[in-house]
């Protein structure tokens, strides 16, 4: 019994995580991005402004397509990877060995 209740508390807390993110709007998603990586890879303010574009690009572009319906998982990992080398373009030689695991 324990361990159910440990596990549906585990599980809750993530759906209620997940709803709230939905709810989100594209430039609150982009700034709870943009403010995680700034802790974990230090930004500058210039360096968080460039980002936080790049983040609304990605969650725009990713909402878009969900919504017409013309997502594919090439074309998830497409977007990503544009993402994931316009942000390397961003960084330091310092930040960029960070920001491997992204």
């Amino acid at each position: 019994i324990g361990i159910s209740a440990v596990l549906l508390i585990f599980f809750a807390a993530k759906g209620i995580g997940w709803y709230r993110w939905l709810h989100l709007s594209s430039a609150e998603k982009a700034g709870t991005i943009t403010e995680k990586m700034s802790s974990h890879l230090d930004l500058t303010e210039e360096q968080k402004g460039k980002i936080y574009a790049l983040n609304l690009e990605k969650v725009t572009a990713f909402e878009s397509a969900r919504q017409s319906g013309q997502h594919s998982r090439k074309g998830w990992k497409q977007l990503r990877e544009d993402w994931k080398n316009d942000v390397r373009g961003v960084l330091t030689p310092q930040q960029q060995k960070k920001f491997w695991h992204y």
